[in-house]
C-alpha cells in the first residue's frame, strides 16, 4: 500500500507514465503509422507522431487510472478490503476506463474482433507484468523490513 498521498507525488506519477506512454505511442506511429492511418484515431497523423487530441486523451485516461490506483492501493478510502480484491477491482476498473476511451475516442474500430482480442491480450500481459513487478518490490521491501527488525532486536 502507498505510504502517503501528496498532490506532487500524484502528478509526478501521472506525468511519468504519460511520458513513457506518449513516447511509446510515438515510436509505434513512426513504425506502423502509415499502415494504420485511417484505422485508428491514434494514428491520425500516420508516421508523423501523435496528435494533440490523442495526447490529451491519453493524459485524461492516465489521470483517471492514477486516481483509481490511489483509491484502490491506499487506505485513504478503502480500509478493510483484502489486497487481492483491491488489485482485482483496480484491474477491472482500469479495463473499463480503457474500453470507455476506445468507445469515446475511436482508438480502434469497435466492430473489429481482432483489435479487441489483441487489446485483451495486451491488457492481460500488462496486468501480469504489473503484478509480478509489484510482488517482487513488496518482497524486497518486506525483506529489508525484516532485516531492520532483526538488527533492532539484536541491539536490544
Amino acid at each position: 500500500m502507498d505510504k502517503k498521498f501528496t498532490v506532487f507525488g500524484f502528478l509526478a506519477q501521472v506525468f511519468m507514465i504519460y511520458g513513457i506512454t506518449t513516447g511509446l505511442l510515438n515510436i509505434f506511429c513512426m513504425l506502423f503509422g502509415r499502415e494504420a492511418e485511417g484505422y485508428s484515431t491514434m494514428f491520425s497523423l500516420a508516421g508523423a507522431g501523435v496528435s494533440v487530441a490523442t495526447s490529451l486523451q491519453f493524459l485524461l485516461a492516465l489521470t483517471i487510472v492514477m486516481i483509481l490506483r490511489m483509491v484502490f492501493m491506499s487506505d485513504m478510502l478503502i480500509k478493510n478490503m483484502p489486497l487481492g480484491a483491491r488489485i482485482a477491482a483496480m484491474f477491472v476498473s482500469v479495463f473499463a476506463v480503457v474500453v470507455a476511451c476506445v468507445l469515446l475516442f475511436g482508438w480502434f474500430p469497435i466492430n473489429d474482433l481482432l483489435a479487441w482480442l489483441m487489446f485483451i491480450v495486451c491488457f492481460a500481459v500488462s496486468c501480469a507484468v504489473s503484478v509480478i513487478i509489484s510482488t517482487a518490490a513488496e518482497r524486497q521491501e518486506n525483506r529489508k523490513l525484516d532485516e531492520a527488525l532483526k538488527r533492532i532486536k539484536e541491539e536490544k
